[in-house]
């Protein structure tokens, strides 16, 4: 039989065969410098679309963080009122000794806890590391006892994770009217200006707020005129200066009480809208959302400052606008 050479299929004559060689690939078009520069604007563009969208899921993927962790705290707030008689937490023990008053937190014996590491008990997570009995002990940190650093990122907002000073912290609590146990007479060790408070005395614990994202005392300064936060500072113009005593926006200058109520100049604390203008709020039924400033009452003037007159309607407990002071605890 004989053998017949068989074309593969698509090659022609000879003639109209090339050959794929080194030159034909050097010989093949590139991209232009016009084409570069278009493809370089393409990636621009896209990065601006996609950089800033980034950017807010991350805010938001914080502030949803921090109302959970703001929620746990509502669910300890009421275990902690069913294990002691239906009674609020204080806001912070008050100052008798050098040792007292102390409480027994998960972790061991606290100088001086403030609610937010009372409640560490009652969730059952360890507020500190290293808890220390009195004030003049240090911690293995270098913290003294009176101002150690929460370690638990439950006690820490993540939108300003480095605000871990438990006197300087993130979150405040609605003493002057939920438990303020600082004493009227420092010579008596039980003259509680408001403490105990008993769950029964709120009307309306679904609208009364307990703790919130808290700004310190730099509230009461212009917005230019706010310094950063500092771990152990004692500035009352920095961010988080006293910032677990979270005053409401009606404060009696005369007759109240606020964060700095005997200093000069007087100062005060204000909820603090550090999630895209909104801050993180519990409510005293362990519920959680963020509001606006002017959306919790407080009357903030042109230059930022926090004013005296706001509304405590959603912080007395009863739905009523009045300033704390020593008669209406009564």
């Amino acid at each position: 039989m004989a053998l017949r050479t068989v074309k593969p299929p698509g090659i022609g004559s000879a003639s109209r065969h090339v050959a794929y060689t080194g030159k034909a690939r050097a010989s093949a078009p590139g991209f232009t410098l016009i084409e570069l520069l278009v493809v370089v604007a393409i990636i621009g563009a896209l990065i601006a679309i996609i950089v800033p969208a980034v950017s807010v899921a991350r805010k938001q993927a914080k502030a949803t963080t921090c109302l959970a962790s703001l929620h746990a705290l509502g669910q300890g707030i009421t275990i902690y009122a069913g294990d002691n008689g239906d009674v609020m937490l204080p806001g912070r023990l008050p100052k008798l000794d050098a040792c007292n008053a102390y409480a027994e937190l998960k972790g061991g014996r606290k100088y001086r806890p403030t609610f937010i590491a009372v409640l560490g008990s009652a969730i059952g997570v360890a507020p500190f590391a290293d808890p220390q009995a009195c004030q003049t002990d240090i911690d293995r940190f270098g913290e003294p006892g009176d101002r150690q650093n929460y370690w638990h990122a439950t006690f820490v907002c993540p939108s300003v994770r480095y605000w871990t000073d438990e006197r300087n912290g993130c979150y405040g609590y609605n003493y002057q009217f939920l438990g303020n146990s600082r004493l009227l007479d420092p010579e008596v060790p039980d003259s509680y200006k408001n403490w105990p408070v008993p769950m029964t005395r709120i009307r309306y614990p679904g609208s009364t707020v307990a703790v919130a994202d808290c700004m310190g005392t730099a509230a009461s300064w212009p917005v230019r005129e706010r310094l950063d936060y500092s771990n152990n500072s004692r500035d009352a113009q920095r961010f988080g200066n006293e910032g677990f005593n979270l005053d409401p926006p009606r404060v009696d200058a005369t007759n109240g009480e606020m964060a700095k109520f005997d200093r000069t100049p007087q100062s005060r604390t204000a909820a603090d809208p550090r999630h895209r203008k909104r801050a993180g709020v519990l409510w005293l039924d362990a519920h959680a959302d963020a509001r606006t400033l002017a959306g919790l009452g407080y009357q903030v003037q042109p230059d930022g400052v926090i004013g005296f007159e706001g509304d405590n309607r959603q912080w007395s407990g009863q739905g009523t606008d009045i300033s704390w002071t020593r008669s209406t605890s009564r």
